[in-house]
């Protein structure tokens, strides 16, 4: 489909110039944005983003659980 967006002088030059450093159409960089926008909008709440999802973590870090035997135990009555 093809419609017809009307920028004001800076943002078109803005968006020129960031197609050009990225070697993308300004259309490309266009359909780019809006995709992502539409997602943030139309999904609710999208929850965490890929990047955080797929993160696999610190290979050289221990577990969270290897510190739990460091812990005092609890008191035999918590509200003393």
């Amino acid at each position: 489909m093809n419609f017809n967006l009307y920028l004001d002088d800076q943002t078109a030059e803005e968006l020129d110039q960031t197609a050009k450093t990225l070697g993308e159409t300004r259309s490309g960089l266009i359909r780019k944005a809006l995709r992502e926008w539409l997602d943030k909008k139309t999904l609710g709440s999208p929850g965490w983003p890929p990047l955080i999802l797929e993160w696999q973590g610190v290979p050289d870090t221990p577990p969270f659980e290897a510190y739990r035997d460091e812990l005092r135990p609890p008191r035999e009555d918590a509200f003393s």
